[in-house]
């Protein structure tokens, strides 16, 4: 599915968008962007026509962009190349076995998605743990389930397969872009957990109301179709607002396992990363109110 500038999703207005602003403290300033902005969307034009995949969704450059504007352009860029290899496989979900099979050290197959998936694999991968490949791994197999499973998903059911649909392992990708790891007695705490999953939904229910799909359509089975995206929206205004609850908890977890000052402030960096990543999906919606998926 692809995003396009045109026509109006599934009933989502700037209207119907009004209380991200007038209720989101988070969006009271600007949020910033990537200097080389410009540079970023160039490489990843160039990358995806050099890799085979379709062209990069829009705005793409701008979501790295500001979800590591404090970062060197590498790094952003990096992500860019990422999440357009993202949007490519959620369009081809037959290309799981072979993805899979490359994050697993096999070789790719002819598929542009798998040869793509495993370049960006060689240069992640090497400098992660284990631990962290076998969360990957679990993500990507969470998102093939969720996205092969049949049936519509009730209200109740679907944050959770919205998430893992949507490719929850799209955090972890923070942590090879920025070039760390977070530890295991983090990573695996309450917390960390929290913070993740919130930021997931977010970033899964902004795409959901750009599309009219997904949680917008489940709550249209409940609610019907004119107060669905009320509905979605107050819970993303919700979930903002407990992400950033869950995300003051992190310096404390930090100060906790006394990881010593240069490795607590790369944690505090990827969390803070989690944020500003939700908040560029945030922008995103904002700036494209009247976007629809096609294809």
């Amino acid at each position: 599915m692809r995003t396009e500038l045109h026509g109006p999703p599934g009933g989502a207005t700037p209207a119907s968008l009004a209380p991200l602003v007038e209720r989101l403290a988070a969006m009271a300033a600007p949020c910033p962007v990537h200097p080389s902005a410009h540079l970023i969307e160039t490489d990843v034009i160039a990358w995806s026509r050099g890799a085979g995949l379709e062209a990069p969704p829009p705005g793409v450059h701008l979501l790295a962009g500001r979800a590591f504007a404090r970062y060197g352009t590498g790094t952003a860029t990096l992500f860019a190349r990422w999440l357009t290899w993202l949007s490519c496989l959620r369009r081809e979900p037959s290309a799981f076995a072979g993805v899979l099979a490359v994050a697993e050290g096999g070789e790719p197959g002819p598929a542009p998605v798998e040869r793509a998936f495993a370049e960006l694999w060689r240069h992640c991968a090497p400098g992660m743990s284990q631990g962290w490949r076998a969360g990957f791994l679990a993500g990507l197999t969470a998102q093939r389930a969720a996205l092969l499973g049949g049936g519509a998903p009730s209200i109740e059911d679907y944050p959770a397969l919205g998430r893992a649909g949507f490719g929850r392992y799209l955090f972890d990708l923070v942590e090879p872009c920025a070039g760390t790891e977070v530890p295991a007695p983090v990573r695996e705490s309450r917390q960390w957990r929290s913070v993740a999953e919130a930021s997931g939904d977010v970033v899964a229910w902004c795409d959901d109301l750009a599309s009219g799909g997904g949680y917008v359509k489940a709550a249209s089975v409940s609610l019907g179709g004119g107060a669905a995206v009320e509905w979605v929206v107050d819970r993303v205004v919700t979930r903002v607002e407990e992400l950033w609850t869950a995300a003051r908890t992190i310096p404390q977890v930090v100060e906790r396992h006394d990881l010593g000052f240069t490795a607590s402030r790369e944690v505090v960096r990827v969390a803070c990363a989690f944020l500003t990543i939700s908040r560029a999906y945030l922008e995103r919606l904002l700036e494209s109110p009247h976007c629809r998926h096609v294809g």
